[in-house]
């Protein structure tokens, strides 16, 4: 659809910006200055697309990521980020490792590390480069009563699902290794006692 048939969006429409993008049908009006730091989206500043309506410069990220990422470069307010759940943060996380932008990358990282649980921060953490987060989310499924099920296998990838198999096999394997001795003699003594 021709730009000038698009609508603006309500939100991200700046009479003032200089950088005009379509995505999905919706006009953006951006301010160039705030993707400078973008190591990877050098179009934006490098071609002349973007600079009028005859040249908009075409994205093909989905409308709705691309809304999430920019309530953190347009925050409504300053306080706290209109972002809440793991999916809000994975579509800001995802945009700003594509494009390298750092500050907000970390951010991402800060607030998904609050909300997502060990299936999602597996699944992030191997795909976006967040090692940290590895080692405590496989403990936690490995110490899991509930199966894993096949939504969070197919999120996770076979390889974390192998893993975290192996962590269960050690655990419960050498679990006499893992286990205090003396407090496994009062509880068995404790639950014996009718």
């Amino acid at each position: 659809m021709p730009i000038s048939l698009c609508p603006r969006h309500p939100r991200f429409w700046h009479s003032d910006g200089n950088l005009l993008i379509q995505v999905e049908n919706t006009q953006y009006k951006l301010h160039r200055y705030l993707f400078n730091k973008a190591k990877n989206f050098p179009a934006l500043w490098v071609s002349s697309a973007g600079n009028s309506f005859d040249n908009p410069f075409y994205m093909s990220e989905s409308k709705t990521d691309f809304d999430r990422f920019l309530s953190v470069l347009y925050p409504t307010d300053y306080s706290e980020h209109e972002c809440r759940t793991t999916e809000e943060w994975t579509s800001v996380l995802s945009l700003a490792n594509q494009w390298g932008m750092e500050s907000v990358r970390r951010l991402a990282v800060k607030h998904l590390a609050a909300c997502a649980g060990p299936v999602d921060k597996i699944a992030l953490g191997h795909r976006y480069n967040i090692p940290e987060w590895l080692a405590p989310a496989y403990l936690a499924l490995a110490m899991r009563r509930e199966a894993i099920t096949g939504a969070e296998g197919a999120k996770m990838g076979v390889e974390a699902l192998v893993r975290i198999g192996a962590l269960k096999d050690e655990v419960f394997a050498n679990l006499t290794e893992y286990v205090d001795q003396e407090k496994f003699s009062q509880l068995f003594a404790s639950k014996m006692a009718i």
